[in-house]
């Protein structure tokens, strides 16, 4: 059907590339809006205790949400120049937004050198992050300056930052791609035809997911991830086409028949590459989390599209090029590297145990740090320094302390039945309870103060509550009467996100009920552990599903029982070692100069879930190509050994080749702004490095020399028959292009 296919795009190529010109066309006028879709958030679980909390708050006090935070600083003697230009900047929001948004006048930090206001609005689906463009062209710029802050502009600036990147990347890494290339083929027209599929992949995936992102909510982290994979795998996919049919054209083939078996031969791996890569982000979908479900979608669509890219467009134009494809050569093509691969290979059968050894303690080196892999939510500190938002929030931590961070809230539901007048004795446990840890700072009477001098210490609230006046104690009843839900924001002296305030948080969460009230713990910390927890609690499902779904891709694919349960093995050894040096890199913070990040502590809680899934497809992607090309030679000779090294031999440099690429583009990614990007980015490229070099090149040939004749082992059937050929009959097969 495949080489069917191949023939009946050879003799409609034009009708293919006017119909493809046209999709692009298309889609360019969409792909650059795809950020109009895109949402922010998507790190929180609907019915958890934490939102829950949320919405009993809102419901009983019309709780609007904090939308941005307005720092103005100035030279030293400009108080008076700060506040009036402070004062300016509510008029001006206020006169253009009306009741859309609730601007506080401002206040001054404890040391007086910076004012304050605080920017709330109803909740919205893009978090109000359409405000901060217009908010920030009504800043001062002069001597002195505004800051805009706050979640909503902190995700303002990551989509404007995405797309930064992504422009960046693009322009980087399409060029190196190009050089790495031009070495693999030695042609220019060779080398640039799978960069200018790449382009075509992206703008059509992005338009895509625009029109999908109306139905279905997508997380903004879609843009960078869909840009990375559709780069790396639609000139991974174009590469192989391009690479077999120059080996058809060599056998003398004509150019119909050249591309009908490209399609037939290099098509069918990839559409099984496909299928296996695309059982990996099928399974983001099942995590349940809206942000790794859009993840998930967004990395189907790259794939789907880099496939259809590859079994339509690339055929058609191979279809124009011909022979032409040899045009403008640049390196010898007489300089091959099968004979280098087949000594290679037949060097390390000669020595299997040694070289499992060496490799197994290698990944395991590489993998340590993952063993004490802790994930959290990103805060401010996933934008560079010099970041608007990021610098306004820097400026709030130095001037207000901890009355910057995200506290701790404490929300108290009086159940129906329950007498108000114990309000007073339920107040005073509580407060007993939430006074108990030394991590507590305090208690404000608001989420969000301006001012550590808002924020009571513990002892004071305790004394206060036992030496109550008559008066006081009236005003209590009397707002306990007209409430049944209360709030207490609980700040710590730790980071939200750091170790001890779980720890805190789940000391409350484990404390005995308070009858005739229900206690829920809400707030920044909270919400981290619910999504962490929930994401947690079903990733060994995702793991599940990936390793059976693969398995038997592979069981089906090449009738062996061994062969998958070994690539299982080796995909897990390449994921450990990404885990390992992502946490080296990150959490451990040992790369914080290199790459330009702000260590936080921990890794980003969807990266674990994210690279597993991802990870598995990519390395399977790999195994298939080499098992194809070593199956093919076994049922020809039936000899195991020589099997595996006319495999490695004529996919090695392929491979080897593809794995750059997609290290080129993957590495690039390490180096972008937002910290979760850079952690997905140096995970896969690690990975993909490690798979190509320390596992197809040394410990799949090791262990295939073990395992011999059983590598090809299915109970009920036993060992594959072999069709045996005269020795000049197998060796030209074997000279053959591979099954790539």
């Amino acid at each position: 059907m495949l080489e069917r296919l191949g023939r009946c795009i050879f003799r409609r190529r034009w009708a293919v590339v006017i119909a493809w010109l046209c999709i692009f066309a298309g889609a360019s006028i969409f792909a650059p809006r795809v950020t109009q879709v895109l949402k922010p958030g998507g790190y929180s679980i609907g019915k958890s205790e934490s939102v829950v909390a949320y919405n009993d708050l809102h419901r009983a006090y019309g709780y609007r949400d904090l939308t941005f935070s307005v720092v103005f600083t100035g030279p030293p003697g400009a108080r008076a120049k700060i506040h009036s230009d402070a004062v300016a900047f509510r008029c001006r929001a206020s006169a253009r937004f009306g009741a859309a948004l609730a601007v506080t006048p401002p206040v001054w930090s404890p040391d007086g050198v910076v004012a304050i206001e605080r920017v709330y609005s109803n909740p919205r689906d893009d978090f109000g992050a359409g405000f901060a463009g217009p908010l920030r062209a009504m800043l001062p710029h002069g001597s002195v300056r505004g800051a805009l802050t706050g979640p909503s502009a902190i995700f303002h600036d990551m989509e404007t930052i995405s797309g930064e990147d992504l422009r960046r990347v693009e322009i980087v890494t399409l060029p190196i791609a190009a050089i790495v290339l031009l070495l693999i083929f030695g042609s220019v027209v060779a080398s640039g035809t799978p960069v200018l599929m790449a382009p075509v992949t992206v703008t059509l995936a992005l338009a895509a997911v625009y029109f999908v992102g109306h139905r279905v909510d997508m997380s903004i982290f879609v843009l960078n991830t869909a840009s990375m994979l559709g780069l790396g795998v639609a000139i991974d996919y174009s590469l192989f086409m391009v690479h077999r049919f120059r080996q058809e054209l060599e056998l003398g083939r004509d150019v119909e028949t050249a591309v009908a078996h490209t399609v037939a031969t290099s098509g069918r791996a990839i559409l099984v590459s496909a299928m296996v890569v695309t059982v990996g982000f099928y399974a983001l979908t099942l995590s349940g989390v809206q942000m790794l479900r859009s993840l998930g979608i967004g990395g189907s669509i790259v794939t789907a599209v880099s496939l259809l890219v590859a079994l339509t467009l690339m055929p058609a134009v191979l279809a124009f090029l011909g022979p032409r494809i040899n045009l403008l050569p640049v390196v010898p093509r007489r300089l091959s590297t099968r004979r280098l691969w087949r000594k290679h290979s037949l060097w390390v059968m000669q020595r299997p145990i040694p070289i499992i050894g060496v490799v197994a303690t290698i990944i395991l080196v590489l993998g340590l740090p993952a063993f004490h892999l802790r994930v959290g939510i990103p805060g401010p500190q996933t934008l560079p320094a010099s970041v608007d938002s990021r610098y306004g929030n820097d400026l709030l931590d130095r001037h207000l302390g901890y009355a910057n961070q995200s506290p701790v809230l404490v929300v108290v539901k009086r159940d129906a039945g329950t007498p108000p007048s114990s309000y007073q004795s339920a107040a005073f446990t509580l407060l007993d309870r939430v006074c108990s840890s030394k991590e507590v700072a305090g208690i404000a009477p608001v989420p969000v103060p301006d001012s550590p001098g808002q924020i009571r210490s513990c002892q004071d609230l305790l004394t206060a509550s036992q030496n109550v006046l008559s008066r006081q104690g009236a005003q209590a009843r009397a707002f306990a009467r007209g409430h049944h839900v209360y709030l207490l924001p609980v700040f710590l002296r730790t980071d939200p996100s750091s170790a001890e305030a779980e720890r805190y948080v789940r000391m409350l969460r484990r404390e005995p009920p308070i009858k005739g009230y229900t206690i829920l713990i809400g707030g920044q910390t909270a919400g981290q552990m619910d999504f962490d927890s929930f994401l947690y609690s079903r990733f060994p499902w995702v793991i599940f599903f990936v390793i059976v779904t693969i398995f038997v891709v592979l069981l089906v694919a090449f009738r062996s029982l061994l062969l998958p349960l070994k690539a299982v093995v080796m995909n897990i050894f390449s994921v450990l070692a990404a885990y390992g040096v992502v946490v080296f890199a990150f959490q451990d913070a040992h790369m914080a100069r290199l790459l330009g990040f702000t260590p936080v502590g921990n890794i980003d809680s969807i990266v674990p879930v994210f690279l597993f899934c991802v990870l598995f497809g990519i390395s399977t992607d790999y195994e298939v190509f080499l098992l194809t090309r070593v199956q093919e030679q076994y049922l020809i000779t039936g000899d195991n050994e020589e099997s595996v090294a006319t495999g490695l031999e004529f996919t090695g440099r392929i491979i080897t080749s593809a794995a750059l690429v997609m290290i080129v583009v993957f590495g690039a990614f390490s180096f972008a702004s937002l910290a979760v990007i850079q952690e997905i980015g140096l995970g896969l490229a690690v990975a993909v490095l490690v798979d190509a070099t320390l596992i197809r090149a040394l410990l799949v040939p090791a262990v295939m020399r073990l395992l011999g004749r059983w590598n090809w082992w299915l109970p009920i059937r036993g060992f594959p028959p072999i069709r045996r050929r005269p020795a000049k009959t197998a060796t030209a097969t074997s000279r053959s292009p591979a099954a790539e």
